[in-house]
């Protein structure tokens, strides 16, 4: 991560687990991948969508809450820094 993102402790646990479930998993991998296309609005609502989704079919609240965490537009860089390394 750069200098120039400074996370809150909550932040940075929620970043590490949406990097973990991403690593674990191509279609959300995808996805994330495909927000880099967005404005931030229509991120952010892409975001809300995805997460009011998964609330519905009861899948893991701690992956709903890492989700909705890159909606902060410091986690988002740095999970995009994070996803970017981790691809290489």
């Amino acid at each position: 991560m750069s200098a120039r993102t400074s996370l809150t402790p909550f932040q940075l646990k929620s970043l590490d687990l949406f990097c973990r479930a991403l690593a674990s998993d191509r279609k959300l991998r995808t996805w994330f991948a495909s927000l880099a296309t967005l404005p931030s609005n229509l991120r952010a609502n892409a975001i809300m969508q995805i997460s009011n989704d998964m609330r519905r079919n009861q899948e893991d609240n701690g992956l709903i809450g890492a989700i909705c965490s890159i909606s902060d537009p410091d986690v988002y860089a740095a999970a995009t820094e994070a996803v970017n390394a981790i691809t290489r």
